[in-house]
């Protein structure tokens, strides 16, 4: 009888830890990271059904691109910073399965030793598929 309390109690916490880190800024946020740091599969996860065939399009142009300098030898890796940035969910649907996200503040980007900043305000619209908040465009 201990031993299926416990297991009950330790599936409610699971699941209750789940459902208080996953939210629409954490989705918006994963997302952008993935996006600037090339990491396909974090991107197809978090992206919606509705526009994964346009990113896979984008990713295989950008791969393309990025494989340019390595034909001549150069090893150019970016690296982005999301740190500077802010997510906020600035409303939600009913049924808590649409949500906007406001994206604003500073990225960081860098190549080798050069570094630029780019200020960032957009909105976003979030969807809830499977349990998972994925980017799924701008309104």
């Amino acid at each position: 009888m201990k031993h299926k309390t416990m297991a009950v109690l330790l599936v409610v916490c699971s699941f209750l830890l789940t459902a208080c880190f996953e939210s629409p800024e954490k989705g918006a946020k994963e997302w952008f990271d993935a996006m600037l740091n090339l990491d396909g599969n974090k991107i197809l996860e978090r992206t919606c059904v509705e526009y994964r065939p346009q990113i896979q399009e984008w990713g295989l142009w950008n791969s393309a691109f990025a494989m340019l300098p390595q034909l001549f030898g150069l090893d150019l890796k970016s690296q982005g910073d999301v740190s500077g940035l802010k997510f906020d969910e600035i409303s939600n649907s009913s049924s808590e399965t649409t949500a906007y996200v406001r994206v604003h503040g500073e990225v960081r980007v860098a190549v080798l030793a050069f570094a630029q900043s780019v200020p960032v305000d957009e909105t976003w619209l979030m969807v809830k598929e499977e349990d998972v908040w994925r980017w799924c465009g701008v309104p």
